[in-house]
Protein backbone atom coordinates (compact mmCIF):
# COMPACT_ATOMS: atom_id res chain seq x y z
CA UNK A 1 0.00 0.00 0.00
CA UNK A 2 1.40 3.26 -0.93
CA UNK A 3 1.01 6.90 -3.22
CA UNK A 4 1.96 8.24 -5.89
CA UNK A 5 5.26 10.07 -5.52
CA UNK A 6 4.23 13.01 -7.80
CA UNK A 7 1.22 13.60 -5.49
CA UNK A 8 3.77 13.90 -2.80
CA UNK A 9 5.87 16.47 -4.64
CA UNK A 10 2.51 18.43 -5.70
CA UNK A 11 2.10 18.94 -1.86
CA UNK A 12 5.80 19.57 -1.33
CA UNK A 13 5.99 22.44 -3.80
CA UNK A 14 2.37 23.99 -2.58
CA UNK A 15 3.94 24.25 0.48
CA UNK A 16 6.82 26.28 -0.08
CA UNK A 17 4.42 29.35 0.12
CA UNK A 18 4.03 28.62 3.59
CA UNK A 19 7.36 28.90 3.91
CA UNK A 20 8.18 24.88 3.84
CA UNK A 21 11.25 24.41 1.19
CA UNK A 22 10.87 21.60 -0.71
CA UNK A 23 13.99 20.03 0.03
CA UNK A 24 13.76 20.58 4.07
CA UNK A 25 10.34 19.09 3.70
CA UNK A 26 12.11 15.92 1.86
CA UNK A 27 14.83 15.55 4.76
CA UNK A 28 12.42 15.88 7.48
CA UNK A 29 9.97 13.34 5.65
CA UNK A 30 13.05 10.87 4.66
CA UNK A 31 12.05 11.05 1.10
CA UNK A 32 14.66 11.09 -1.76
CA UNK A 33 13.24 13.91 -4.22
CA UNK A 34 13.77 10.79 -7.20
CA UNK A 35 10.93 8.73 -5.23
CA UNK A 36 8.97 11.27 -6.15
CA UNK A 37 10.13 12.93 -9.30
CA UNK A 38 7.86 10.09 -11.46
CA UNK A 39 4.32 9.17 -11.58
CA UNK A 40 5.04 5.72 -12.14
CA UNK A 41 6.53 5.78 -8.48
CA UNK A 42 5.01 4.73 -5.48
CA UNK A 43 5.67 6.15 -1.84
CA UNK A 44 5.33 3.38 1.04
CA UNK A 45 1.95 4.06 2.90
CA UNK A 46 3.36 5.27 5.90
CA UNK A 47 5.81 7.53 4.72
CA UNK A 48 3.42 9.22 2.64
CA UNK A 49 0.91 9.21 5.66
CA UNK A 50 3.24 11.23 7.97
CA UNK A 51 4.74 13.88 5.06
CA UNK A 52 1.71 15.92 7.45
CA UNK A 53 4.28 15.91 10.26
CA UNK A 54 6.89 18.20 9.04
CA UNK A 55 4.34 20.63 7.34
CA UNK A 56 2.50 21.00 10.10
CA UNK A 57 5.25 21.29 12.37
CA UNK A 58 7.00 24.01 10.11
CA UNK A 59 3.62 26.11 9.34
CA UNK A 60 2.35 25.72 12.89
CA UNK A 61 -1.20 26.51 11.00
CA UNK A 62 -4.05 23.41 12.60
CA UNK A 63 -5.31 23.59 8.78
CA UNK A 64 -1.98 23.11 6.75
CA UNK A 65 -4.27 20.12 4.80
CA UNK A 66 -7.17 22.78 4.03
CA UNK A 67 -4.78 25.26 3.14
CA UNK A 68 -2.09 23.21 1.34
CA UNK A 69 -5.34 21.76 -0.71
CA UNK A 70 -6.80 25.33 -1.63
CA UNK A 71 -3.54 26.43 -3.44
CA UNK A 72 -3.49 23.23 -5.49
CA UNK A 73 -5.02 24.19 -8.85
CA UNK A 74 -5.87 20.49 -9.67
CA UNK A 75 -4.74 17.19 -8.53
CA UNK A 76 -4.69 15.08 -11.62
CA UNK A 77 -1.49 12.70 -12.34
CA UNK A 78 0.22 10.41 -14.33
CA UNK A 79 -2.43 7.86 -16.67
CA UNK A 80 -5.18 8.03 -14.56
CA UNK A 81 -4.69 11.74 -14.50
CA UNK A 82 -4.60 11.92 -17.89
CA UNK A 83 -8.05 9.33 -18.69
CA UNK A 84 -9.70 12.53 -16.19
CA UNK A 85 -8.94 14.92 -18.11
CA UNK A 86 -9.85 13.68 -21.16
CA UNK A 87 -13.59 12.79 -20.07
CA UNK A 88 -16.18 13.76 -21.83
CA UNK A 89 -18.12 15.40 -18.29
CA UNK A 90 -17.33 15.99 -14.83
CA UNK A 91 -19.83 12.93 -14.07
CA UNK A 92 -17.61 10.00 -15.92
CA UNK A 93 -14.24 11.71 -14.42
CA UNK A 94 -15.55 11.22 -10.89
CA UNK A 95 -16.33 7.63 -11.89
CA UNK A 96 -13.05 7.16 -13.57
CA UNK A 97 -11.45 8.10 -10.22
CA UNK A 98 -13.45 5.57 -8.37
CA UNK A 99 -12.67 2.86 -10.68
CA UNK A 100 -8.94 3.52 -10.68
CA UNK A 101 -8.46 6.02 -7.51
CA UNK A 102 -6.82 2.73 -6.03
CA UNK A 103 -3.70 3.07 -8.04
CA UNK A 104 -3.72 6.41 -6.87
CA UNK A 105 -3.41 5.28 -3.27
CA UNK A 106 -4.98 2.04 -2.42
CA UNK A 107 -5.30 3.72 0.93
CA UNK A 108 -8.17 5.85 -0.26
CA UNK A 109 -11.38 4.49 -1.34
CA UNK A 110 -13.80 6.38 -3.84
CA UNK A 111 -17.69 5.63 -3.86
CA UNK A 112 -19.56 7.81 -6.15
CA UNK A 113 -23.65 7.45 -6.61
CA UNK A 114 -26.29 9.71 -8.20
CA UNK A 115 -29.33 10.04 -7.52
CA UNK A 116 -31.53 13.18 -6.41
CA UNK A 117 -27.89 14.62 -5.55
CA UNK A 118 -24.13 13.40 -6.55
CA UNK A 119 -22.38 12.22 -3.55
CA UNK A 120 -18.35 11.90 -3.56
CA UNK A 121 -17.27 9.94 -0.43
CA UNK A 122 -13.42 9.46 0.86
CA UNK A 123 -12.97 6.72 2.57
CA UNK A 124 -9.93 6.63 4.31
CA UNK A 125 -8.32 3.12 5.40
CA UNK A 126 -8.88 2.76 8.90
CA UNK A 127 -5.85 1.71 10.53
CA UNK A 128 -4.60 5.14 9.22
CA UNK A 129 -6.98 6.91 10.81
CA UNK A 130 -6.54 5.03 13.79
CA UNK A 131 -2.76 4.72 13.85
CA UNK A 132 -2.23 8.62 12.24
CA UNK A 133 -5.20 10.38 13.37
CA UNK A 134 -3.52 14.11 12.92
CA UNK A 135 -1.95 13.67 9.30
CA UNK A 136 -5.05 10.94 8.36
CA UNK A 137 -6.99 14.62 8.59
CA UNK A 138 -4.94 16.93 6.78
CA UNK A 139 -4.15 14.38 4.28
CA UNK A 140 -8.30 14.27 4.29
CA UNK A 141 -8.95 18.36 4.31
CA UNK A 142 -6.21 18.25 1.54
CA UNK A 143 -8.11 15.86 -0.73
CA UNK A 144 -11.35 17.86 -0.44
CA UNK A 145 -10.17 21.08 -1.80
CA UNK A 146 -7.85 19.51 -4.33
CA UNK A 147 -10.86 17.71 -5.83
CA UNK A 148 -13.01 20.96 -5.80
CA UNK A 149 -10.11 22.81 -7.38
CA UNK A 150 -9.93 20.47 -9.80
CA UNK A 151 -13.30 20.08 -10.79
CA UNK A 152 -13.12 23.87 -11.53
CA UNK A 153 -9.68 23.33 -13.72
CA UNK A 154 -11.93 20.93 -15.60
CA UNK A 155 -14.91 22.37 -16.36
CA UNK A 156 -13.94 25.77 -16.52
CA UNK A 157 -16.18 26.88 -13.61
CA UNK A 158 -16.67 27.08 -9.93
CA UNK A 159 -18.69 24.37 -8.53
CA UNK A 160 -19.54 24.71 -5.07
CA UNK A 161 -20.72 22.13 -3.16
CA UNK A 162 -24.22 21.76 -1.54
CA UNK A 163 -22.44 20.47 1.40
CA UNK A 164 -19.15 19.34 2.86
CA UNK A 165 -19.14 16.45 5.43
CA UNK A 166 -16.07 15.37 7.63
CA UNK A 167 -15.85 12.06 9.91
CA UNK A 168 -13.57 14.75 12.16
CA UNK A 169 -14.46 17.30 14.93
CA UNK A 170 -14.82 20.71 14.46
CA UNK A 171 -12.01 23.02 13.72
CA UNK A 172 -11.86 26.70 12.74
CA UNK A 173 -15.15 26.26 10.25
CA UNK A 174 -14.82 29.99 9.08
CA UNK A 175 -11.90 28.60 6.85
CA UNK A 176 -14.07 25.84 5.15
CA UNK A 177 -16.74 27.96 4.94
CA UNK A 178 -15.13 30.45 3.09
CA UNK A 179 -13.69 28.19 0.62
CA UNK A 180 -16.24 25.53 0.15
CA UNK A 181 -18.88 28.08 0.00
CA UNK A 182 -21.26 26.14 1.76
CA UNK A 183 -22.72 23.98 4.75
CA UNK A 184 -19.89 22.52 6.53
CA UNK A 185 -20.90 19.27 8.84
CA UNK A 186 -18.64 17.89 11.47
CA UNK A 187 -18.39 14.43 13.35
CA UNK A 188 -20.11 12.93 10.21
CA UNK A 189 -20.28 9.05 9.48
CA UNK A 190 -17.88 10.04 6.41
CA UNK A 191 -15.86 12.15 4.56
CA UNK A 192 -18.04 13.29 1.49
CA UNK A 193 -18.66 16.32 -0.84
CA UNK A 194 -22.22 16.56 -2.28
CA UNK A 195 -22.63 18.21 -5.78
CA UNK A 196 -25.67 19.33 -7.62
CA UNK A 197 -26.70 17.13 -10.38
CA UNK A 198 -26.22 19.58 -12.56
CA UNK A 199 -22.79 20.59 -11.96
CA UNK A 200 -21.59 16.90 -13.05
CA UNK A 201 -23.31 16.49 -15.91
CA UNK A 202 -20.50 19.42 -17.10
CA UNK A 203 -18.49 18.68 -19.78
CA UNK A 204 -14.60 18.47 -19.26
CA UNK A 205 -12.99 21.48 -21.00
CA UNK A 206 -10.06 18.83 -22.45
CA UNK A 207 -12.46 16.12 -23.40
CA UNK A 208 -10.86 14.17 -25.78
CA UNK A 209 -12.35 10.53 -27.35
CA UNK A 210 -9.56 9.21 -28.55
CA UNK A 211 -7.20 10.33 -26.31
CA UNK A 212 -9.81 9.34 -23.75
CA UNK A 213 -9.87 5.34 -25.61
CA UNK A 214 -5.90 5.59 -25.61
CA UNK A 215 -5.65 6.23 -21.85
CA UNK A 216 -8.42 4.20 -20.89
CA UNK A 217 -6.77 0.75 -23.00
CA UNK A 218 -3.30 1.97 -21.07
CA UNK A 219 -4.92 2.06 -17.47
CA UNK A 220 -6.56 -0.39 -18.08
CA UNK A 221 -3.44 -2.72 -19.03
CA UNK A 222 -1.99 -1.06 -16.12
CA UNK A 223 -4.76 -2.56 -14.25
CA UNK A 224 -4.80 -5.87 -15.48
CA UNK A 225 -0.37 -6.03 -14.11
CA UNK A 226 -0.91 -5.61 -11.26
CA UNK A 227 -3.71 -7.78 -10.96
CA UNK A 228 -1.12 -10.57 -12.21
CA UNK A 229 -0.19 -9.99 -8.15
CA UNK A 230 -0.67 -13.62 -6.10
CA UNK A 231 -4.42 -13.84 -5.13
CA UNK A 232 -3.47 -13.84 -1.67
CA UNK A 233 -1.71 -10.63 -2.02
CA UNK A 234 -4.76 -9.06 -3.57
CA UNK A 235 -7.03 -10.28 -0.67
CA UNK A 236 -4.81 -9.35 1.44
CA UNK A 237 -4.91 -5.29 -0.27
CA UNK A 238 -9.05 -5.71 -0.07
CA UNK A 239 -9.34 -6.91 3.76
CA UNK A 240 -6.82 -4.24 4.48
CA UNK A 241 -9.10 -1.09 2.61
CA UNK A 242 -12.86 -3.04 3.18
CA UNK A 243 -11.32 -3.62 6.99
CA UNK A 244 -14.56 -1.11 8.92
CA UNK A 245 -13.88 -2.61 12.30
CA UNK A 246 -14.72 -6.53 11.38
CA UNK A 247 -12.80 -7.89 8.71
CA UNK A 248 -15.13 -8.73 5.46
CA UNK A 249 -16.40 -12.21 4.79
CA UNK A 250 -14.86 -14.08 1.85
CA UNK A 251 -17.96 -13.70 -0.26
CA UNK A 252 -17.54 -9.69 0.25
CA UNK A 253 -13.75 -10.10 -0.78
CA UNK A 254 -14.49 -12.20 -3.50
CA UNK A 255 -16.55 -9.67 -4.71
CA UNK A 256 -14.00 -7.21 -4.82
CA UNK A 257 -11.98 -9.20 -6.44
CA UNK A 258 -14.56 -10.24 -9.61
CA UNK A 259 -14.66 -13.81 -8.39
CA UNK A 260 -16.71 -16.64 -6.77
CA UNK A 261 -16.37 -17.39 -3.29
CA UNK A 262 -15.18 -20.57 -4.45
CA UNK A 263 -12.84 -19.29 -7.21
CA UNK A 264 -11.11 -17.17 -4.66
CA UNK A 265 -11.05 -20.72 -2.55
CA UNK A 266 -9.85 -22.65 -5.05
CA UNK A 267 -6.53 -20.01 -6.31
CA UNK A 268 -5.66 -19.39 -2.50
CA UNK A 269 -5.59 -23.66 -2.26
CA UNK A 270 -3.06 -23.50 -5.10
CA UNK A 271 -1.11 -21.23 -4.33
CA UNK A 272 -0.73 -23.08 -0.54
CA UNK A 273 -3.06 -20.55 2.05
CA UNK A 274 -6.24 -20.28 2.79
CA UNK A 275 -8.64 -17.47 3.65
CA UNK A 276 -8.42 -17.64 7.54
CA UNK A 277 -5.14 -17.71 7.02
CA UNK A 278 -4.93 -15.04 4.93
CA UNK A 279 -7.44 -13.07 7.45
CA UNK A 280 -5.49 -13.55 10.18
CA UNK A 281 -2.33 -12.32 8.92
CA UNK A 282 -4.10 -8.88 8.04
CA UNK A 283 -5.05 -8.85 11.83
CA UNK A 284 -2.00 -9.21 13.28
CA UNK A 285 -0.78 -6.41 11.02
CA UNK A 286 -3.47 -4.50 11.77
CA UNK A 287 -2.95 -4.85 15.78
CA UNK A 288 1.07 -4.48 15.48
CA UNK A 289 0.55 -1.14 13.42
CA UNK A 290 -2.26 0.10 16.47
CA UNK A 291 0.69 -1.11 18.72
CA UNK A 292 2.55 2.00 17.86
CA UNK A 293 0.29 4.00 18.77
CA UNK A 294 0.57 4.93 22.59
CA UNK A 295 -3.01 6.23 23.03
CA UNK A 296 -4.62 3.29 21.83
CA UNK A 297 -5.19 0.65 24.51
CA UNK A 298 -4.87 -2.83 24.31
CA UNK A 299 -8.91 -3.59 24.92
CA UNK A 300 -9.09 -0.73 22.17
CA UNK A 301 -7.49 -2.67 20.17
CA UNK A 302 -9.33 -5.96 20.86
CA UNK A 303 -12.74 -4.40 20.08
CA UNK A 304 -11.40 -2.73 17.07
CA UNK A 305 -10.42 -6.23 15.44
CA UNK A 306 -14.12 -7.39 16.22
CA UNK A 307 -12.97 -9.65 19.17
CA UNK A 308 -15.98 -10.70 21.52
CA UNK A 309 -13.51 -10.03 24.31
CA UNK A 310 -9.82 -9.51 25.78
CA UNK A 311 -9.26 -13.10 26.69
CA UNK A 312 -10.11 -13.93 22.85
CA UNK A 313 -7.63 -11.13 21.58
CA UNK A 314 -4.79 -12.18 23.72
CA UNK A 315 -5.12 -16.28 22.83
CA UNK A 316 -5.00 -15.19 18.88
CA UNK A 317 -2.59 -12.71 19.23
CA UNK A 318 -0.10 -15.01 21.33
CA UNK A 319 -0.84 -17.65 18.47
CA UNK A 320 0.62 -14.40 15.72
CA UNK A 321 3.26 -13.86 17.68
CA UNK A 322 4.16 -16.32 20.31
CA UNK A 323 4.10 -13.15 22.64
CA UNK A 324 1.69 -11.49 24.95
CA UNK A 325 0.15 -8.26 23.60
CA UNK A 326 1.26 -6.29 26.53
CA UNK A 327 4.83 -7.39 26.27
CA UNK A 328 4.92 -6.68 22.39
CA UNK A 329 3.33 -3.21 23.00
CA UNK A 330 5.53 -2.52 26.05
CA UNK A 331 8.76 -3.12 23.23
CA UNK A 332 7.31 -1.22 20.73
CA UNK A 333 6.78 2.20 22.44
Amino acid sequence: MALQGTVIRTIFQTAASFGAAFDTLCQMSGINPEEISDSENMVEWEKAALIWVPLLKLSGDPLIGLHVGIDVNKLLHGMVGFLIQSSKDINYGLQILCRYGHMISPMVEYRYKVDSVASLEIAQNKMWRLKHPEPARHANDFLLAAIVNTLHALSGKRIIPLRIELAYGMREISAYRKFFGCEILFNKEKNRIVLRKEDVSMAVLTSDQSMFQLFNSIVADKQALLETNSTAKNLKQVLFMQFRGRIPTIEEAASALNITPRHLQRRLLQEQTTFRHIAGEVRKEIALQLMQNPAIKISEISDILGYSDLTAFRKAFKSWTNETPKAVKKRRL
